[in-house]
């Protein structure tokens, strides 16, 4: 499709969508619709670890916000931006799409997070950006220590209506990524499909050690980390193109981040975390990343340098997370995906000579 017929069609969904938001057929379509900006080209050229990668990265996020002169502020733009639904049971994600196989893609998340989290009994979560609060109500019932931080006092309503209404404590606050809690420690912290929001993703990764006690771990899942640069992602890190993203972008100023799955490795070693990636059959929205200080990976750590002295036994790891992906009705795109496809074959041909 043309990058004119890309937008032809993009702004037709927005007529359709109104002032209202994306029902399912109209998530599914966006999510694999791919726009092209000239200024996402320049990304290419810049060292994806120094400031001026960094400023250009927000260039571009106000570019395609529309409203360049009111700048970046995460309270004011990660804000809520409606009401809490009449009916908290039915009327809050995944529950609201009314899409079967998309709530079960979250189920599949939410059971691969908890298979990750190794919590001992009566261990404490903090999760940051909950969101409807579906994880922490099941933590709490579970017996953990059940906390949440999000930005969204909106959310944070809802959560407490739903702990009070199943007489569940859940422990929720108004913060910052990183903050919240009075620096508590927890045995680990969560995100799930939040963390690409933290535009200073790099300051949060080294903030997180504080959050987490010896022995614990951060939990990734559902985060935009993509195989290989590609079109909604075509560079190490930046604000993604499918017409989803974008549209959250001009309708909430939200930011929408995407990784190489490359990038996102170096920069969590970069702060000092050692990460291993563990994906879901036929669900890319279930992969989990899950993050350990370097200096306690142990010998998880020392597998996984092992693996990935092994260039031929990776490539087959992301081809394998590749055709999960692609039978996943999730944010990744099929065009994502089938570019990442054509790196992996280029990169098994070098191996193989």
């Amino acid at each position: 499709m043309s990058q004119s017929d890309s937008m032809t069609e993009f702004n037709s969904l927005l007529e359709q969508i109104g002032d209202g938001v994306p029902d399912g057929a109209q998530y599914q379509r966006m999510s694999g619709l791919i726009l092209s900006f000239p200024q996402a080209r320049a990304l290419g050229r810049l060292d994806p670890f120094s400031p001026a990668y960094k400023a250009a990265a927000m260039e571009l996020y106000l570019t395609l916000r529309g409203r360049a002169e009111e700048g970046y502020v995460a309270r004011r733009d990660e804000a809520p931006t409606g009401a809490l639904p009449p009916d908290l049971w039915t009327g809050l994600v995944p529950w609201s799409f009314r899409d079967a196989k998309m709530v079960s893609e979250h189920l599949y998340a939410w059971g691969h997070i908890l298979s990750h989290l190794e919590l001992p009994p009566g261990g404490a979560v903090l999760e940051y950006g909950p969101g409807s609060g579906q994880l922490l109500l099941m933590l709490a019932r579970m017996g953990y220590r059940a906390c949440g931080v999000d930005i969204d006092e909106v959310a944070l309503s809802g959560i407490r209506a739903q702990a009070a209404h199943l007489g569940l404590p859940v422990a929720v606050e108004r913060a910052e990524f990183g903050d919240g809690f009075d620096d508590e420690k927890f045995d680990a912290v969560l995100f799930y499909e939040a963390f690409h929001h933290a535009f200073d993703f790099d300051i949060l990764l080294r903030r997180l050690h504080d959050r987490i006690k010896p022995g614990g771990r951060i939990v990734l899942c559902g985060e935009p980390v993509v195989p290989a640069i590609s079109d909604g992602v075509p560079y190490p890190w930046g604000p993604r193109l499918d017409a989803l993203s974008v549209f959250c972008i001009r309708r909430f100023g939200w930011m929408e981040l995407g990784f190489t799955h490359g990038y996102f490795v170096k920069a969590a070693k970069r702060a000092g975390w050692h990460a291993e990636f563990h994906s879901f059959p036929n669900c890319g929205r279930a992969a989990v990343y899950v993050l350990q200080p370097v200096a306690s990976a142990g010998t998880s750590g020392a597998k996984a340098t092992h693996q990935s002295a092994q260039p031929q036994g990776r490539v087959e790891a992301l081809e394998r997370e590749l055709a999960a992906m692609r039978a996943s009705t999730s944010w990744r795109v099929t065009r994502v995906l089938r570019v990442g496809k054509r790196v992996l074959k280029h990169l098994r041909t070098r191996l193989r000579g």
